[in-house]
């Protein structure tokens, strides 16, 4: 590999969302006709504003149905719904049917879900399930009245950087889920294993400078496998950057300008870029990574500690801890790669109101308090206090060895900052993350947003295609470069070459509109 390309790991990311977060993969059940309507288009609940305290009583009792996406169903689940009804109940008279997705169906669910025009009231979207997309099918509702009206504590308390980051022509669809927004890519490693072969984490400048750490892992752990990539996150597509590239937001993760370049001239499959594939296929020939990727479950090993290195996209602040309670209970080490920078506010995790809500303006109530109640927070984040964790000095908590809830995703919920503390966090972890969103390197195009309704077609057909090949081809059982030119052909048969003119003309009106070029 000549240069570090932060579309790596594509290995484990980059097809990431192929081509998913763009339409027609994600989106193909049309919701709506698109056309704006009220914020409050469903039926409402009532026309007061957010209960203050004992107001509660002055609404009529409704039932909230939130879709969103977990890596594993807990079996607690109910017990804690019940827990969170309770307050619910007590603050704004509302119960919420909480509807947890199996993260890697969640893409899949929520298309039959909204192909289906099923009511409901809230789902959580990302870097999954594009907000931008669901605004075009009409799935989604603006919601600027119901924030001011509802939740103007909870608006206030988010950056602009992030409203602006969920406004499509010029309304608000999404609430963020405060968390980092910047990125800083690396390797996480089994401290064990770092010990015991002396691995200098600075001497690491590029992705294959890794390589000979899991050489010895390969020849001396046989019961380890070195590297966890098993193609698992098919729709996290990172937002790259490196001293040569930027990524553009918004697109399939293969769209890239170069940094310092006054023309902001797009790249579409880079050498670079697919030198990180061939890079997959190397380490998977090696033996670096498991013989069965393409088909086996990553969880099933690293919840046992037997995967020595993973790649991860966000290095932040207390990464650390959240690693060794889904590594079990194994001590890791950071490698950074890069230094932070940041989209501006890419709406990689947050919560919005569906079209056919029945009651859009209790769901803005509810939302609200997940973002400003600690406490109803952190039971949906960690379940209840002394069955399922115990509380520690301080902020801190420790789960139960056997607890029947333990997501391990607080950005699914809401605010990070609300967060109880996990053992080995820093405990200023969230004035170190906030001082990181505010310093990171910003995009110079991050505000991008791709309309692809005139591609859809096109974009839906290569979805098709790369989901053929995807997980082959992160994961290195299929030879990249034996089997790229018949993939690139299937893709410029599925309409490549349209859906590229389309990013390309959009773009350049872009850069026209924001004054980046003339």
């Amino acid at each position: 590999m000549k240069k570090k390309l932060f579309g790596m790991m594509a290995l484990a990311l980059l097809a990431g969302s192929v081509l998913s977060g763009c339409g027609g993969n994600n989106n193909n059940g049309n919701a709506g006709n698109g056309a704006k309507e009220p914020a409050n288009s469903g039926t409402p609940s009532t026309q007061s504003a957010a209960p203050d305290a004992g107001g509660a009583s002055d609404l009529k009792e409704v039932e909230l149905t939130w879709y969103y996406p977990l890596s594993q169903l807990q079996a607690d689940q109910q017990k804690v719904q019940d827990e969170v009804n309770k307050i619910v109940k007590e603050k704004i008279n509302a119960t919420v049917k909480l509807m947890p997705v199996a993260i890697g169906d969640y893409v899949q669910k929520l298309n039959t879900v909204l192909a289906a025009g099923e009511k409901f009231d809230i789902l959580w979207t990302g870097y999954m399930l594009k907000p931008e997309e669901l605004v075009r099918k009409g799935a989604i509702q603006p919601i600027d009245e119901l924030l001011d009206q509802y939740a103007p504590e909870l608006k206030a308390d988010v950056p602009q950087v992030m409203w602006d980051g969920l406004t499509v022509d010029g309304q608000i669809y999404g609430i963020p889920n405060q968390q980092i927004i910047g990125s800083r890519y690396g390797y996480i490693v089994q401290k064990r294993f770092a010990d015991k072969y002396n691995l200098d984490p600075a001497s690491i400048k590029k992705i294959e400078d890794i390589e000979p750490f899991f050489e010895q892992l390969k020849q001396n752990e046989p019961d380890i496998i070195p590297f966890n990539n098993f193609g698992g996150y098919f729709d996290f597509n990172p937002l790259n950057h490196n001293e040569d590239y930027w990524s553009v937001p918004g697109l399939d993760g293969h769209f890239y300008i170069k940094t310092n370049d006054p023309t902001y001239q797009l790249y579409r499959y880079p050498e670079e870029e697919l030198d990180n594939f061939r890079l997959a296929t190397e380490w998977y020939k090696k033996g670096y990574i498991y013989k069965d990727a393409a088909t086996a479950k990553s969880t099933d090993f690293s919840s046992k500690g037997q995967i020595a290195v993973d790649f991860n996209v966000i290095l932040k602040p207390g990464v650390e801890a959240e690693v060794k309670a889904k590594n079990s209970g194994l001590d890791v080490i950071t490698v950074p790669l890069s230094n932070w920078f940041s989209n501006g506010y890419s709406a990689t995790t947050n919560q919005s109101i569906s079209r056919t809500s029945p009651n859009p303006d209790r769901a803005m109530m509810f939302l609200n308090l997940v973002n400003t109640d600690k406490e109803l927070y952190n039971l949906l984040c960690n379940g209840i206090a002394g069955e399922h964790y115990d509380k520690l000095d301080g902020e801190y908590i420790r789960a139960k060895e056997d607890s029947r809830y333990r997501p391990n995703m607080d950005w699914v919920f809401g605010s990070v900052f609300n967060s109880y503390l996990k053992e080995g966090q820093p405990e200023n972890v969230w004035e170190e993350t906030k001082k990181i969103n505010e310093e990171a390197e910003i995009n110079p195009v991050g505000a991008f947003k791709f309309n692809s309704e005139p591609v859809n077609t096109e974009i839906a057909n290569l979805n098709a295609v790369w989901d053929e090949y995807k997980r082959g081809i992160i994961t290195g059982t299929l030879d990249f470069d034996e089997t790229w030119p018949t993939l690139y052909g299937k893709l410029k048969e599925a309409g490549e070459e349209k859906y590229v003119a389309e990013v390309t003309k959009q773009f350049e009106q872009f850069l026209k509109d924001s004054g980046l070029k003339k």
